[in-house]
């Protein structure tokens, strides 16, 4: 605890170093520097302009920390919008090229904080393009969350007081503490795949503030109009889109829309959106898309609730009636292809159940499907789309296309008042038609406005589509990613060697799309493959957890990800009777709160990653038709996406038989 003496003799020392450094002090500019000075003590760097105020055009002061860098300048009054831009182009040109992180990655400069400081009695606050503080409340700034290890924050503080001589670095008031590791980043050539290591352990932090040069030259690509990124899994698709989302949101005023089809994956973002940009919170909205349908067509006097169970049974009922015994049972008598025919390719396309809609559908390019169906035959299913619709109508329920075609009318008859700034479409391969029809009517062709990410190796739904299917143009404005950054090469080697791996075909480029592993940024890792008996799975389960623990991977970084959810609920029973802490991935939201192993299907699993992965895997029978032949091909690509999750254990249980 440190005296009122102690307090007053370093505020002493901080005003001395102040005055050695800076021409042109005001009393309350020296109040607020050393407020800083005093809380930042040995984690936080400050560096002052040469004179005070700075001219025209240029920061005050510059504070650097593990949460973040601040440009800041101490005003009286906010500045214009003028004004506002040129001091952000200031700032971030400060650290222009700046390649002192993990892996010789680059700092990103969009992410430098412009703060404005008022005087007291001011409103502190920020929407995204700049920080509000005020004399009395300028310490707030480094309560920020981590984004970068203190020892990062130091070099960066020290590498920029050596580039730009105007910014003078002020003397800490308190002496820091040697660090325990070798020479500092600058100069080290050999460091660098130990703290790539020590990030991908806990990844968002580093990547808050660093990116990969390859990656970096996309955070701030001016696209005019809708634009995607694609890569293999790990390959970072998702960290960039929220760096542009940010970078957007610096430069914008509009509300900005993070969404996907998977239920838990946007809270998982929404918590690392808030550490890369605490002051767009407010801005920014992460859902998935039904719900965001939903919530807009209530807004909008127009309630519709997916009542999905009702919406099977009526299209079980359906397939009772003119499917099990016809022409269609003789090509699959499967019931779920058949519902996939109907939910991805005529209702995902908006198809309507009239004439005109058999008329659409007769010339559909059914793509991504094995079975080839002639006329006659489209006509049968027709006629299974129009019971099936029969059923729900005079039952009164909807599905989840009903909901975002219901949506995409309304928006075309009375579009937003106030229109997204920028929306993020995650996973965009398992999107329907009407899907991305839907997120473009958010945004139209508006310049760096709508961003589609996604890898059409990792589709987990039937069915395929090209964005002309949907009136979206990314001709020209298509990023693709190469290099791993999730799995260490153990892992991503076992993930390569599955069926799923196949490389697939962009559907939109004709690129063929997969995992490489010469890609790989880690080393080692522990990758294990065991076919066992229904009878034997459970036994080994256990004991991967066990080896886990002995790993040093905590539980609460596992995941035992499954096929169905009938697998998912009986590796839950088996946890409860061994005492083991569970979470169904249903609601895992990546808070600190959550805890114990994470247990759920692949779908639920889409987007995520965790430091150890047990995935049991129930081996399909071999294929006879060409629609078992497509199943088998959608399961394989579930089986790869669970094995992709993990970033340094991975355990695949086969079971045969």
């Amino acid at each position: 605890m440190t005296s009122g003496n102690d307090e007053e003799f370093l505020r002493l020392r901080a005003e001395e170093s102040l005055a050695q450094s800076v021409v042109g002090l005001t009393g309350r500019l020296r109040g607020v520097y050393t407020a800083l000075l005093l809380a930042g003590r040995q984690r936080w760097r400050l560096s002052v302009y040469r004179t005070q105020p700075a001219p025209t055009g240029r920061c005050d002061a510059l504070l650097i920390g593990p949460g973040g860098v601040f440009a800041l300048a101490v005003v009286d009054e906010l500045p214009d919008d003028d004004q506002v831009r040129r001091l952000r182009a200031q700032a971030e040109q400060l650290f222009a090229g700046v390649s002192i992180g993990p892996n010789r990655n680059e700092f990103v400069r969009e992410t430098v904080e412009l703060v404005f400081v008022l005087p007291p009695g001011r409103r502190a606050g920020g929407d995204g393009r700049f920080v509000v503080v005020t004399d009395a409340t300028v310490r707030t700034l480094m309560g920020r969350r981590s984004v970068m290890p203190a020892r990062l924050a130091g070099d960066l503080a020290e590498h920029t007081a050596q580039r730009h001589r105007d910014y003078r670095p002020i003397a800490r008031i308190a002496p820091a503490q040697p660090p325990a590791e070798t020479d500092g980043l600058l100069e080290v050539e050999t460091l660098h795949t130990d703290h790539l290591a020590g990030a991908l352990a806990k990844p968002f932090p580093t990547w808050l503030a660093f990116l990969d040069p390859a990656q970096l030259a996309l955070v701030t690509r001016n696209h005019n109009g809708p634009a995607r990124i694609v890569g293999p899994a790990g390959s970072g698709k998702t960290v960039l889109a929220l760096h542009r989302m940010a970078h957007r949101a610096r430069r914008s005023t509009g509300p900005l829309l993070f969404t996907t089809l998977v239920k838990n994956l946007p809270p998982c973002q929404e918590s690392a959106f808030a550490r890369l940009l605490p002051d767009a919170a407010g801005r920014a909205e992460f859902t998935n898309l039904h719900a965001w349908a939903q919530a807009f067509l209530t807004e909008r006097g127009i309630p519709m609730r997916m009542e999905l169970k009702r919406a099977d049974t009526a299209f079980n009922l359906a397939w009772g009636r003119v499917g099990r015994s016809g022409p269609l049972a003789e090509i699959s008598p499967a019931l779920p292809y058949w519902r996939e025919e109907v939910d991805r390719v005529i209702k995902g396309r908006g198809l309507a159940c009239d004439d005109a809609g058999f008329t659409a559908y007769a010339e559909v390019d059914r793509r991504g499907r094995r079975v080839s169906l002639r006329t006659g035959q489209r006509r049968h299913v027709w006629e299974l789309y129009q019971a099936y619709e029969a059923y729900r109508t005079e039952w009164g329920c909807f599905d989840g296309n009903d909901v975002i075609t219901a949506a995409l009318d309304e928006l075309r008859a009375r579009p937003l008042r106030q229109p997204y700034a920028m929306v993020v479409v995650d996973e965009m391969q398992d999107m329907t038609v009407q899907s991305v029809r839907l997120v473009h009517a958010l945004t139209g062709d508006e310049p760096n406005s709508l961003l589609f990410v996604g890898d059409r190796q990792q589709q987990i739904y039937a069915g395929g589509w090209r964005f002309v299917d949907a009136e979206v143009n990314i001709v020209g404005r298509s990023e693709k990613l190469t290099k791993n950054y999730r799995n260490r090469r153990e892992v991503l080697r076992l993930a390569a060697s599955l069926p799923g791996a196949r490389p697939v075909e962009d559907l939109d480029t004709s690129e063929r799309q997969s995992l490489d592993l010469t890609d790989a940024a880690l080393p080692d890792g522990y990758a294990g493959r065991q076919y066992c008996t229904r009878a034997e799975l459970h036994g080994h389960i256990r004991r991967q957890l066990d080896n886990i623990v002995a790993q040093g991977i905590s539980l609460s970084d596992t995941a035992i990800i499954t096929i169905t959810n009938a697998e998912a609920e009986a590796v839950l029973r088996r946890l409860r009777h061994w005492g083991i802490a569970a979470q169904e991935l249903v609601e895992y939201r990546c808070a600190d709160t959550d805890s114990g192993v994470k247990v759920g299907t692949v779908y639920r699993a889409k987007g995520l990653d965790f430091r150890a992965v047990i995935h049991p895997f129930v081996e399909p029978a071999p294929p006879g038709t060409d629609a078992e032949r497509e199943r088998q091909d959608l399961i394989m690509r579930q089986q790869f996406v669970a094995v992709t999750r993990a970033r340094d254990y991975v355990w695949l249980g086969i079971v045969r038989g």
